[in-house]
């Protein structure tokens, strides 16, 4: 509550008129809502109903409860990118207390749902922590736009200092190199593919032939495959031209369809800001596989959980704003000790008190 007082008020100022509610008050009944399973402004209002009048208390609401059209009109106007900033500095405080190099992946996500007319769908960036899905912010895309000057202008919003960042191919550019290493101050992962034709042939130009396999993930199974992945490392300085850039990784990615004969093969390539002694063949695989986290831990469980996707919030901020309250709500389940968000949410349905304790004390 005392982060949301920072959340500038989107509504009339001149006296009382259309501020009957405190605007923290009607995010964190909406964050209460939404940490039960709520999906879109009519369920919100629904779970207010439904609340006891001390947990609307402890949340700032005294009369009378709050409209359906109250909370549609206030999510759709306050600022999406604001609030991300906000929550997500909450969360990230939180998070860096106890951490010693966490690692963050950054990636997008489309709110499809959210197409209105011909404008396109909103498009959101966020960075999540691999090891327990916590969302540290999010940025909106401007239209007719890509991901690469957000994600710079978000990192640069982050306390990043001592983490390794993880980006797809779309991401592997200097200036977001230069960015992580002399603005963050974080350390970086990044994926070479085609797009980066120079790097990725001095890549490939290394002696690979004469390197040894120094680690070898174990055989995973999922998806009716598996896969064994093994790496090979060269320490590099000043051969690659890239900055900061300290080694260059070869993934070879050996996979079959359960009982299948044959494998297919591919081969990816990885750069890595850190030297050897900071970040061992080992925590360089652990980084590379968990990059692909944040679709489980959070996009999937948005699509699937909360069916972001068919969401019909199109108007104003509000798309952002519930993708916001989703990754908030997601997060704190996953801090409370949840890997079943689903069955989290339900918990929650049927005991409202725990919901105001799930935000409150966060």
């Amino acid at each position: 509550m005392t982060a949301l007082e920072l959340l500038p008020d989107p509504r009339d100022r001149r006296g009382r008129r259309g501020r009957r509610y405190r605007l923290p008050s009607l995010i964190a009944v909406a964050l209460c809502a939404v940490a039960a399973g709520a999906r879109s402004y009519s369920s919100i209002a629904d779970w207010t109903v439904g609340a006891p009048r001390e947990v609307l208390s402890c949340l700032g609401i005294r009369f009378r409860v709050p409209s359906e059209a109250t909370i549609r009109q206030v999510l759709g106007r306050v600022g999406g990118d604001g609030l991300d900033r906000i929550l997500g500095r909450h969360l990230a405080t939180a998070e860096r207390s106890d951490r010693e190099r966490v690692a963050v992946a950054v990636d997008g996500k489309t709110v499809r749902g959210a197409r209105a007319g011909g404008a396109p769908a909103p498009h959101l960036v966020s960075p999540v922590t691999h090891t327990d899905g916590v969302v540290l912010g999010q940025c909106r895309t401007a239209d007719r736009s890509n991901e690469i000057p957000t994600v710079r202008r978000l990192l640069r919003g982050l306390d990043l200092v001592g983490a390794v960042v993880t980006v797809d191919a779309m991401h592997t550019q200097k200036t977001t190199a230069r960015c992580l290493r002399e603005q963050c101050r974080a350390e970086y992962v990044m994926v070479v593919k085609a797009k980066q034709a120079g790097l990725l042939a001095r890549i490939r130009d290394l002696p690979w032939g004469q390197v040894p396999v120094v680690w070898s993930d174990p055989v995973k199974l999922g998806h009716g495959r598996e896969e064994v992945r093994s790496y090979k490392i060269v320490t590099v300085v000043r051969g690659l031209r890239f900055p900061y850039a300290q080694q260059a990784i070869e993934i070879t990615r050996r996979r079959r369809r359960i009982g299948a004969g044959r494998w297919s093969v591919e081969v990816v390539y990885v750069i890595c800001s850190l030297p050897r002694e900071q970040a061992p063949p080992r925590l360089l695989a652990s980084w590379i596989r968990g990059h692909r986290s944040i679709e489980s831990k959070v996009y999937w469980v948005r699509d699937v959980t909360f069916d972001e996707d068919r969401s019909t919030v199109r108007a104003g901020h509000g798309p952002q704003v519930m993708a916001t309250l989703r990754n908030v709500a997601i997060s704190l389940h996953r801090r409370a000790g949840q890997s079943n968000i689903a069955r989290a949410c339900r918990q929650l349905a049927v005991n409202p008190h725990h919901a105001a304790d799930l935000v409150l004390t966060s």
